[in-house]
């Protein structure tokens, strides 16, 4: 992390984490951090009960209608980047289990609605907080945040949050829903800054999508502010200013305008080639989970989709989707990027990925959501191999929508021969079926997998034999070899893409996949890192694939430099003993040949 400039005092400077990258300068706009406040009274006739349940019911549409107006404001590719974001809140409205007992509270102990939500809610938080699942454990700010939205809906008040915002108001809380966070006007707030949250929390997922600087998870920030006491909130760095003066000003605002110069410079060659200085040809492709998701991915240069994730239909809906759903989404992705390649992952649910319905499978169906070590569980294709009808399903509308482009599958998860084996004999018997009735198919599917699971580098060239090109996930394949949870902040610093072993085992795949003729592509959060992506290449990596807007920096920079001067680079780190001194020598490379790649974007 760098740190603000020096002559900027110590004691106004306040860490915590940034979300996503740029500046914000402006007035802070405090938002208010109490409960909104309900009475508590007993119903003393049956008439007054239907009268609350009346009310119940009207409050919870009212609440409905505003969550589903703040989430048509999140761009398509977050809404199921870590789950459904405002699509949990949602469904957490129509939890019958949940209203059912709010509902019994107000019949059988006559407590007036906001009582009994907030008794319910408390009930409901007492016992997720109980199970030794952080993902649940997580999700107690979600049923915080509808209850709180319910009994404000209720009393027909705002949960305590000021309406007026200053030009480039700075909004300071310490915490905000996902909700709130896409209801902000745009146009006049610069930047948000919360006491609590992540970098991966739902919140910090949709200030990232639309643009907006956050820095979170910022202690003891809110005692030291008043209304209108300006601020900068440097994303990019994780830390905030409070107070600055001129210089401090002048200092950002500066950079501000040096980013936004090389914004446009970046975009201005992103539809150019990544061709290196001496001819050497990297394919930059991007990652959608979405069809709209795909003018992003040309706009920005990208030259087709090297990771299509299909699992939103799986977690947003309440029943399972069926072949003709399916097929008409692959069919979009794969039409409107022809002739551009599309590699569709198969089903990866499992892990922090819980679909909203229990799936009816002889096989064995899902995990509940109370399970612990769910990464390490029944997901991706162990899942789908224990529920052959629901796979099936998903392979036929892929195969159906593969006569209009050139699409290729791909399979998470592989960590032995049998499931590539057994998922290429369903693949056959579908495709033959498919033959029988006379369906337009393309000549050939190619098959590759995912190497995230260190089972699978270990024994890659096998898996190189079986399969047509392989796909590293950098996210996962780092998470399972160093034994962390990337999502944990009490592990988060050991999440290291420059760990020894982690280079040594992408080199070795790479050249497994060389020695089989076969492609090797990078999907994971490294390829669209400026850090990795030249280590990545000098390893052998000819295909590159991340989010649209990754794709203009990674390609300025492969041009830059030249396929020698990253194979040296690669030699070089390889020998270090420590993922400290491998970045160490990364960013002395990029710092005296490409010191405007290291600049924070927007």
């Amino acid at each position: 992390m760098n740190l603000p400039p020096p002559f900027v005092p110590p004691g106004s400077v306040f860490y915590g984490a940034g979300v996503g990258r740029g500046l914000a300068i402006g007035p802070v706009h405090l938002v208010s951090v109490g409960k909104i406040t309900h009475s508590r009274h007993k119903l003393t006739s049956p008439a007054m009960v239907e009268a609350e349940l009346a009310r119940l019911a009207d409050a919870r549409q009212k609440t409905v209608e505003k969550f589903a107006s703040a989430q048509k404001a999140i761009p398509a590719e977050i809404l199921l980047q870590d789950g459904d974001i405002l699509g949990t809140h949602l469904m957490l409205l129509t939890d019958p289990l949940f209203f059912g007992n709010v509902e019994k509270k107000i019949r059988d102990d006559r407590f007036n609605a906001e009582a009994a939500l907030v008794f319910c809610c408390a009930q409901s938080v007492r016992a997720i907080s109980s199970i030794s699942n952080e993902y649940l454990k997580s999700r107690v700010f979600d049923l915080e945040t509808v209850s709180n939205s319910l009994v404000a809906a209720l009393q027909e008040q705002e949960p305590g949050r000021l309406a007026v915002y200053q030009e480039g108001s700075v909004v300071v809380a310490r915490d905000l829903s996902p909700s709130e966070i896409a209801s902000l006007p745009l146009g006049a707030v610069s930047g948000v800054v919360t006491e609590r949250g992540s970098r991966t929390s739902h919140s910090a997922l949709v200030a990232k999508a639309i643009g907006l600087p956050m820095v979170v998870g910022v202690p003891s920030l809110l005692p030291n502010l008043e209304e209108g006491l300006q601020l900068i909130v440097d994303a990019s760095e994780g830390h905030v200013i409070v107070n600055p003066d001129d210089d401090a000003k002048n200092f950002y605002l500066k950079r501000r305008a040096s980013q936004d110069s090389y914004i446009v410079e970046i975009n201005r060659c992103a539809h150019l080639p990544a061709l290196t200085l001496d001819d050497h040809r990297v394919a930059v492709l991007g990652n959608i989970e979405l069809v709209e998701e795909l003018p992003g991915i040309m706009a920005s240069g990208g030259e087709g989709v090297g990771l299509y994730r299909t699992e939103f239909m799986y977690m947003s809906k309440k029943d399972l989707p069926g072949e003709e759903e399916l097929y008409e989404s692959y069919r979009r992705v794969v039409a409107t990027a022809a002739p551009r390649p599309v590699v569709i992952r198969t089903l990866d649910l499992g892990a922090d990925k819980i679909p909203s319905v229990r799936v009816p499978a002889p096989g064995g169906g899902f995990p509940e959501n109370g399970h612990q070590n769910q990464a390490l569980g029944l997901r991706a294709i162990r899942f789908c191999l224990k529920n052959p009808g629901v796979f099936r399903t998903q392979l036929r509308a892929i195969l159906r929508a593969s006569v209009y482009g050139d699409v290729s599958i791909m399979l998470p998860m592989i960590s032995n021969l049998d499931e590539i084996r057994r998922t290429k004999q369903l693949l056959a018997e579908t495709l033959a079926e498919l033959r029988a009735q006379n369906v337009p198919l393309a000549d050939y599917v190619p098959v590759g997998v995912m190497i995230e699971v260190p089972a699978a580098a270990v024994i890659v060239r096998e898996l190189a034999r079986e399969a047509d090109f392989l796909s590293i996930g950098t996210n996962d394949l780092i998470q399972y070899s160093l034994a962390l949870d990337r999502t944990n902040p009490e592990v988060s610093d050991l999440y290291q893409p420059f760990h020894p072993a982690i280079l040594r085992m992408i080199k070795n795949i790479i050249e497994a996949g060389r020695e089989r003729g076969v492609s090797v592509s990078v999907c994971g959060d490294m390829a669209a890192e400026v850090t990795c992506a030249p280590v990545l290449v000098g390893l052998g990596a000819d295909t590159l694939s991340m989010p649209s807007s990754s794709i203009p920096a990674i390609k300025r920079l492969l041009r830059m430099t030249s396929y020698e001067e990253t194979k040296k680079l690669t030699s070089k780190i390889l020998t270090l003993s420590t993922a400290d001194e491998a970045r160490d020598q990364v960013m002395s490379y990029l710092g005296g040949r490409f010191r405007e790649l290291l600049q924070p974007l927007q």
